[in-house]
């Protein structure tokens, strides 16, 4: 079970130059579709982990067949507490920790693991409509989730609210 830890930390001011090579000009509202949330209505509870799946729908209303890798995965979500107590950022595949546990548990063969540890780093060039996070809620609250998938050469991105009993 992935554990999401929350701590209050002091960041201390930085000196020198503010970074660049922001690529907020490849975002904006959605073009051509809309990306929407594929759930059940089963509630949102703490400590277990839920697969959060997302689909791009075209202009049309059908799957898009334009999704494209971005940043290597093909998508990435953001959780995020109301509170700003709680703050995930989550690929296909999982966190970091989750690969770092499925890689110390694989069986390896010449030092290299032989299990799939980067399942969703797909090069194909024709990614299906659909999107999956692997999540488990740490606290109870209301949290908004941001989730990007690339399409067609541009960002998108999409925010839903959600309620952990």
């Amino acid at each position: 079970m992935p554990e999401t830890l929350t701590e209050s930390l002091d960041v201390p001011a930085t000196n020198g130059t503010p970074l660049s090579g922001d690529d907020g000009e490849w975002m904006g509202p959605t073009s051509n579709g809309h990306i929407a949330w594929v759930r059940d209505s089963q509630p949102l509870t703490t400590k277990r982990l839920t697969m959060f799946t997302f689909r791009a729908d075209d202009e049309s209303g059908a799957p898009a067949t334009d999704l494209e890798l971005y940043m290597g995965m093909p998508g990435h979500a953001i959780f995020v507490r109301r509170d700003r107590r709680v703050f995930a950022h989550v690929h296909p595949a999982g966190s970091a920790p989750m690969a770092s546990l499925a890689l110390a548990a694989a069986p390896t063969h010449i030092g290299h693991a032989t299990t799939p540890v980067q399942a969703g780093h797909e090069t194909h060039a024709s990614l299906p409509p659909t999107v999956t996070f692997p999540y488990g809620f740490p606290e109870p609250g209301d949290y908004r989730i941001f989730v990007q998938v690339k399409r067609a050469g541009r960002v998108e991105t999409a925010a839903f609210d959600a309620h952990v009993e």
